[in-house]
């Protein structure tokens, strides 16, 4: 029954909530594999621009905890969709206090300059569905900059890519982000939220004086192929100037 309330409350509004996916034994030994992978020659790391550090890629399968998570997350997406899934990117952010947020988007609506010069639409140069998985490592409110989010927006590229500011970024104008509404989505540890990458969504500075940390994952039909590779190779080669990971909300 909860796999079905799940779907249906995905197609009506974008996105469900499962509390307590992982528990505190599971979250303590991912972020102790996390610490470990920073160390790494093979995962990119960020900073925001006040040089706090803002979070990590290519880190899913860095440890038998982290590959454990994403086996269990695959099975919960099978479940509720009735399709199996591959992972298509990930990341770890980590927002520490006074960390900036991240300003509303749509996640893998944007444009972006190839190696060849050429102009790619997005995440969609790889496919046309995709479901994020954000994992509550922390205690997740306003205080500290939980995620806020809005409805799935149900068009396809083009329409959705008139939204955005059309610079590089995902950002939403400022116009069609005043139109919407967002929810703070509050989180305990161990929680997981799964959304349409076409729910526009924000988050805020972190005002507390604990971390925010999230794993943050977004997975492709298997049947789309396996893109996982090409997607990080093709943004580490890309020419656009903008970088979400830098620009935030502060």
């Amino acid at each position: 029954m909860a796999m079905k309330k799940f779907l249906n409350e995905y197609n009506q509004i974008g996105y469900f909530i499962q509390k307590n996916f992982i528990d505190q034994t599971f979250t303590n030994s991912l972020l102790k594999e996390i610490e470990k992978a920073k160390k790494l020659q093979n995962v990119d790391i960020y900073s925001d621009r006040g040089g706090l550090p803002r979070r990590i890629e290519r880190l899913y399968d860095k440890g038998n905890y982290l590959k454990k998570l994403n086996l269990k997350i695959s099975k919960l997406l099978e479940q509720v969709f009735n399709k199996s899934f591959l992972i298509f990117k990930d990341k770890f952010n980590y927002k520490p206090p006074g960390g900036e947020g991240y300003k509303a988007h749509f996640d893998g609506i944007f444009q972006f300059i190839d190696e060849n010069n050429k102009v790619k639409n997005g995440w969609y140069e790889y496919g046309d569905v995709f479901v994020n998985v954000l994992i509550s490592l922390d205690k997740a409110d306003e205080s500290n900059g939980t995620l806020q989010i809005s409805e799935a927006i149900k068009d396809n590229f083009g329409k959705l890519y008139l939204k955005t500011t059309k610079d590089g970024s995902p950002n939403l104008a400022k116009e069609f982000e005043a139109s919407l509404k967002f929810k703070s989505i509050d989180l305990n540890v161990g929680d997981v939220l799964v959304f349409d990458n076409r729910c526009p969504h924000k988050s805020q500075k972190n005002n507390s004086n604990k971390p925010r940390r999230i794993l943050y994952y977004t997975y492709s039909p298997k049947s789309a192929g396996n893109y996982y590779e090409k997607y990080f190779n093709d943004k580490n080669n890309s020419k656009n100037a903008s970088n979400k990971a830098l620009i935030g909300e502060k």
